[in-house]
């Protein structure tokens, strides 16, 4: 495919402009930015704010290599502000996020970057507002995606409402509408929040806080609300502690693999990986394999350990937090065995420690540059109550076994808990329409390579499972079934059956890192807080290997078949891609011409060109075709197609030897009109009167599959 090759000047060549958003001014804005960089872009309108949500598609010119960051950023900030007509963002209220390096070469696309903004103004966040612009390794722009608020520069940031007013009228409406006070809030912050209102998205200046209200062996009720700073009207609700389950039957209690601490999954002695471990004479933190080094220590030591770590905190709320003290010698290898007795406590606390680590190694394996799992998450175990477990914004947290369940502390469990703390941490969120409570599911499936969340829950049963054929009910009503966990299952459903198909495809370590990494590269590139089609869209524009969706990506079909299995409506398949095949034939000026096409094969779109190159410079020539393949003499080369075949309209070779036409599909010879579903073949024609003999000569031949 000669895309990336192709002179400047030809890159510049007029093409076909097709608007497809709504907006009469974003219509024009996307045909501008067309004309400038190619027709193969296309627009995802967010309809709740009438501006663009997604540019992707195509891939702008580039010259090189960002040399940094900071020229990266640079650069995102320049493509923002050309797209600013479809997107309304204003640079003064973006603040650089973070720039995140993309593996996906590991998996046979290309390697990518991403930049995040975050929007502010005046130092005030927009909740759930984020920019993020992706690139390929080569500096080409490949998609810009928006969560935030358009138009947003003038917004005034100053609260008629002090922060102790908006947190008694929240702490006032969480009692009202609960029936308790709560006992737990947080400093409130001053924000802005995303406000629906008749259907579109508007800003609104909040007082925001986190009310929660805990009580032994009752399950927490927390919400994030979002008080007018101005009104003092309460202008949002959403839940800040997310259940594991609310549904009744539950199942936990770790050991290896994905079950539970029942009898025929006994505990197993297991590498503890980043535990601290303490002594007068040093400390230490084990190492992914569970070794440790007390540097310096040359007399026997007290050695201590606890659930602790480089990455968690476990606490046992029904009672001490478990520790072992043992005396070890210097010069020799030390074995420790934390908690042998196997007590369904104990047991607790090493499975959360133990799975928390695994989430987190999970992440680095998959991209060793993410750092997003980097951090001290607290694990609290024996939480007074029974089969549930759930997140709360600062912990995750776990009841013991009761009520027919067993201990919640175990493998997809914790990693669902902590999957929601993950959303967070990359800015996505656990949103409402079941988005926060599927991506937990999805974090559980892909760490623990298993579509089964919470396996032998209770009495044998199991939560929820990929292989669910809960379908998706539309991107006006994702969240449709009524409860935040069957709304999930939609997308961790379509998740799950990706990596199966990936799986069959590749095999299963192959498959298995090819869905892992597009599952990290989407949460770093794209802030997606609710469960939509564009999803879709966003991952095969993270696959794509050559800025060109219209012709597929690598893993394309695995895809896109795994969304239509699960109702998602799917992506216009690829067309084939064009093919060169006969030979050239050494001319005046060199080996000889190669034929080459840019645009696209699809009849629809109308914006095919045929391309020339290595032609005799100022000189006459052709583009003719036909459908049928031959190999005979044909002037000083070789003719490649044969009898019938149809001629296209003359054309002068430019200085540097290229002739290029632009195939337009309602102008054809008669008898030679192109159709959906028909393979035509093109070769060039061109005048070499400096090469004698017949004094002309032909390129290679391409052939081309022709889409609806």
């Amino acid at each position: 495919m000669l895309r990336s090759t192709l002179p400047l000047g030809l890159l510049l060549f007029p093409a076909t402009v097709e608007a497809q958003d709504s907006g009469g001014s974003r219509a024009a804005a996307l045909a501008t930015w067309r004309a400038a960089h190619g027709d193969t872009w296309r627009a995802i309108e967010d309809p709740a704010t009438g501006f663009v949500e997604m540019l992707h598609g195509g891939r702008t010119w580039s010259p090189g290599a960002a040399a940094s960051d900071a020229e990266l950023v640079d650069r995102a900030r320049v493509w923002i502000g050309e797209a600013r007509p479809m997107f309304g963002l204003d640079d003064a209220t973006l603040v650089l996020d973070a720039v995140q390096f993309l593996p996906l070469g590991q998996i046979g696309s290309r390697d990518k970057f991403t930049v995040r903004f975050r929007e502010e103004v005046g130092g005030v966040r927009v909740v759930g507002g984020f920019a993020n612009v992706l690139f390929d390794a080569d500096g080409g722009m490949r998609s810009i995606q928006s969560s935030g608020l358009p138009e947003l520069a003038g917004f005034a940031v100053e609260p008629a409402l002090s922060a102790n007013a908006g947190l008694a009228l929240a702490l006032g409406d969480f009692a009202t509408r609960h029936g308790v006070r709560a006992n737990h809030w947080s400093t409130p912050e001053l924000v802005i929040e995303q406000v629906v209102e008749n259907g579109r998205r508007m800003p609104r200046l909040c007082w925001r806080t986190d009310a929660q209200w805990t009580k032994d062996g009752v399950e927490p009720i927390g919400e994030f609300l979002g008080v007018d700073a101005r009104s003092g009207a309460v202008a949002t609700w959403s839940p800040s502690v997310h259940f594991f389950d609310i549904t009744g039957t539950v199942s936990a209690m770790s050991s290896p693999g994905v079950l539970p601490d029942i009898a025929s999954n006994p505990e197993q002695a297991q590498r503890m990986r980043y535990l601290s471990v303490t002594s007068p004479a040093g400390n230490a933190t084990t190492d992914g394999n569970g070794d440790f080094t007390i540097a310096g220590a040359n007399t026997a030591a007290q050695v201590t350990f606890r659930f602790q770590g480089a990455f968690n905190n476990v606490v046992n709320n029904a009672g001490a937090a478990y520790t072992l003290t043992q005396t070890l010698q210097p010069g020799q290898s030390n074995v420790v065995l934390l908690n042998p007795s196997s007590t369904a406590n104990l047991t607790a606390q090493a499975n959360a420690f133990r799975c928390v680590n695994v989430l987190r190694d999970f992440v680095r394996a998959t991209n060793p540059t993410d750092s997003h799992g980097d951090f001290v998450a607290t694990a609290n175990v024996d939480v007074s109550g029974a089969c549930n477990a759930y997140y709360n914004g600062s912990s995750i947290n776990f009841f013991p076994a009761g009520g027919g369940c067993v201990s919640t502390a175990y493998s997809t469990v914790v990693t669902h808990e902590q999957g929601h703390w993950m959303n967070d941490r990359y800015s996505t969120g656990n949103g409402a329409d079941g988005m926060g409570e599927g991506n937990a599911d999805v974090w559980a499936m892909y760490v623990h390579d298993n579509p089964i969340v919470g396996q032998n829950f209770s009495g044998g049963s199991f939560i929820r499972t990929g292989t669910n054929t809960r379908l998706f009910c539309g991107d006006a009503s994702p969240g449709c079934y009524g409860e935040v966990h069957m709304d999930g299952e939609v997308w961790m459903g379509a998740a799950w059956k990706v990596r199966a198909n990936l799986n069959t495809s590749l095999g299963n370590a192959q498959g298995d890192l090819a869905a892992n990494t597009l599952f990290l590269a989407w949460m770093n590139a794209y802030n997606q807080s609710t469960i939509r089609s564009i999803i879709e869209t966003q991952w095969l524009t993270l696959d794509d290997d050559d800025g060109i969706l219209d012709n597929g990506t690598p893993h394309f079909a695995d895809v896109d078949n795994g969304f239509r299995a699960q109702g998602f409506p799917g992506v216009t398949p690829p067309c084939p891609a064009p093919f060169t095949y006969c030979v050239t034939s050494p001319n005046s000026v060199g080996a000889g011409a190669r034929i080459a096409w840019t645009g696209s094969t699809r009849v629809s779109r109308n914006d095919f060109t045929l391309v020339c190159t290595g032609a005799r410079p100022n000189t006459t020539g052709l583009f003719f075709y036909g459908q049928a393949a031959t190999q005979v003499p044909f002037g000083n080369g070789v003719r490649c197609i044969d009898n019938p075949f149809f001629r296209l309209p003359t054309r002068q070779a430019n200085l540097s030897g290229d002739i290029v036409f632009q195939l337009n599909l309602g102008a054809l010879p008669t008898g030679g009109q192109i159709t959906a579903g028909q393979t035509w073949r093109f070769q060039c024609y061109y005048r070499d009167i400096a090469g004698g003999g017949a004094l002309f000569n032909a390129s290679d031949a391409l052939g081309a599959t022709w889409c609806p």
